[in-house]
């Protein structure tokens, strides 16, 4: 929040929408708005936005130990409802994200002890044990004198920031048109009720959702790139794409197979669409003039297409050079501008980019495996992810002999 403290928005002064937007997006953030959340917009209609009670918000440590487990169970019966058993948009994902996040909220006058630094790096086989974890970290947070309104507005944004994901890079349709929530729309609305719960006073719920629409990676066509703004809102961006802190055989079976898993069917689809689409524009150019004035769009549109084409991952060697270009990506645009994330994980990112590196050297065994294109990339992907390790996948001596190579290269 930017505001100072005692600043304030009357209830009455909400019902103006010029005037609630304003307030939200210059006092808290710009990705605080629009509310998609009635319940929340109704809180603030009748309580309107205090920036002092979100300071002077306390929770204890049961208390954010019960919100950790009420999450779990909510987030659950959504996995149920929508059939997700993916697991990288799992319950557990959102922990594994706040417990990064509470790495890079850790306070600079105690030292970090190896075994809080060094619990991102394994994976959780239920909620018990992240719990245990979590409560641990959060404990000594509090007594190092960390704010509990702070943890409070990680724990909500972090554990709600994929509440109900079903996969893939946008909410769709059954005929493949965009749904009219984003992933990050539908958590901000069903997470932002918890908070409320809680107790949370609705400016700092409001900063918790503007942390969770900070997380937006897709650009869906037609709305604005979604940037973080706040230092919050970089941390926990941060911590959500650094699931590559794991060891990689555990990133490969718990993060990077199961993402490659939930884009397969829109890439299928889209590879089938995609040329039927550009073979519609090419047709409707061919008889247009060169002056027609249609013609900027319908050339606007094959372009359009044509990258979405292009950044489709087409088989196995593809896949390499994309994760280590996203590797890259972090490295150059993301660790840099949070406070200590270079000295926490800039090492273990490097040994990722190096490792892609190696693999991507491997000519002799990528190129019948590229070969053998987008049939091979969706049986490899299915294999590993979620699989109970990478060990066990490689030891049923079904992979194809150069792929069983390449994977080696990953064990311990």
């Amino acid at each position: 929040m930017s505001g100072g403290r005692g600043e304030a928005l009357s209830a009455s002064a909400c019902r103006d929408e010029a005037t609630l937007r304003s307030f939200i997006e210059t006092r808290i953030s710009p990705n605080a708005w629009p509310i998609h959340s009635p319940v929340l917009r109704r809180r603030i209609l009748e309580e309107g936005i205090d920036l002092e009670a979100a300071f002077r918000f306390t929770m204890d440590l049961d208390a954010m130990e019960r919100l950790i487990r009420v999450f779990e169970a909510r987030s659950c019966r959504v996995e149920r409802l929508l059939g997700i058993n993916n697991a990288f948009h799992r319950t557990l994902h959102n922990d594994e994200v706040l417990l990064r996040l509470l790495l890079l909220e850790w306070p600079e006058t105690v030292p970090l002890p190896d075994e809080v630094k060094n619990a991102p790096m394994r994976v959780y086989p239920n909620i018990d044990a992240i719990a245990a974890v979590l409560r641990d970290a959060l404990g000594r947070m509090l007594e190092a004198g960390t704010p509990a309104w702070v943890l409070a507005r990680d724990l909500l944004a972090a554990l709600g920031h994929d509440y109900g994901h079903s996969g893939g890079t946008d909410r769709m349709l059954q005929d493949g048109a965009p749904a009219p929530l984003t992933h990050e729309d539908t958590a901000e609305k069903y997470v932002a009720p918890i908070g409320l719960e809680f107790g949370m006073p609705t400016a700092l719920v409001l900063e918790s959702m503007a942390g969770i629409r900070a997380t937006t990676f897709f650009v869906r066509p037609g709305r604005p790139r979604i940037q973080a703004v706040t230092e919050f809102e970089r941390r926990l961006t941060l911590a959500d794409v650094m699931g590559c802190v794991l060891p990689p055989d555990l990133w490969l079976t718990h993060v990077g197979a199961p993402v490659l898993v939930e884009k397969l069917p829109i890439w299928r689809r889209r590879l089938v669409q995609i040329p039927g689409e550009l073979g519609a524009i090419e047709a409707r150019l061919a008889v247009l003039a060169d002056d027609d004035p249609t013609r900027q769009g319908i050339l606007a549109a094959r372009e359009a297409l044509q990258l979405e084409d292009s950044r489709i991952v087409k088989h196995v060697e593809e896949w390499f050079r994309s994760e280590r270009g996203f590797f890259l990506f972090i490295e150059s645009s993301r660790l840099g501008v949070v406070p200590r994330a270079r000295d926490l994980w800039g090492d273990v990112l490097r040994g990722k980019i190096e490792l892609m590196e190696r693999v991507l050297a491997q000519k002799e065994l990528l190129a019948p495996l590229a070969a053998q294109g987008f049939p091979l990339l969706g049986q490899y992907a299915e294999e590993l992810a979620n699989a109970e390790s990478l060990e066990s996948v490689i030891a049923r001596g079904t992979l194809d002999p150069g792929l069983y190579q390449i994977l080696r290269m990953f064990l311990p």
